[in-house]
């Protein structure tokens, strides 16, 4: 049998299997993306719960207040610490324990910082009381009817205005807390 003696059956069969590959791959690529899209989504495309400081906000389980954004003195190299205080009283602590606690200091140009590690000796010496309270992570281990009081600590650049607190809970996602 030579090369170009091929059946009429084998050439329809090939290109019946060139067709159904470009129908089947592409298919089984969305089938698979469709879940780090979702997962892509619920990070990025998120909406904003905006909450007056002082005022009471329901998320995720608990009920959600803004108890402070402090500035303390001048850091080195033209910084300035901010101390946010914030509580939440659980109703249902299932919620608050889906996922981790995220707190992020956004200002009006758009700028993000996170909490440092540990609160520095300037915090500890003008509010020891914030620096010894537990950070948002201490709301995995939240009970019904009790309120966590919490406190973070960000290191933000001196010019930084208008300050607002986002949290997020990854169980509540898209939706996220903004304290203006």
């Amino acid at each position: 049998m030579t090369a170009t003696a091929v059946s009429s059956g084998e050439r329809r069969r090939y290109w019946l299997s060139v067709a159904a590959l470009a129908i089947v791959l592409p298919a089984a690529i969305a089938v698979n993306s469709w879940n780090s899209l979702e997962e892509w989504r619920s990070r990025h495309v998120r909406t904003p719960l905006a909450v007056e400081r002082g005022a009471i906000q329901h998320y995720a389980g608990a009920q959600w207040q803004l108890s402070g954004l402090t500035r303390l003195s001048e850091s080195p190299g033209n910084t300035i610490l901010i101390v946010a205080e914030f509580e939440a009283a659980v109703d249902d602590p299932e919620l608050l324990q889906k996922g981790p606690c995220q707190v992020i200091l956004v200002d009006d140009r758009g700028r993000r910082w996170q909490p440092t590690f540990l609160p520095p000796r300037v915090v500890r010496q003008a509010r020891p009381a914030a620096a010894d309270k537990p950070r948002c992570g201490a709301l995995l281990k939240a009970e019904k009817g009790k309120t966590t009081t919490m406190a973070e600590t960000f290191t933000i650049p001196d010019g930084a205005t208008d300050l607002a607190l986002s949290v997020t809970i990854a169980g509540a996602r898209p939706e996220y807390l903004l304290f203006k």
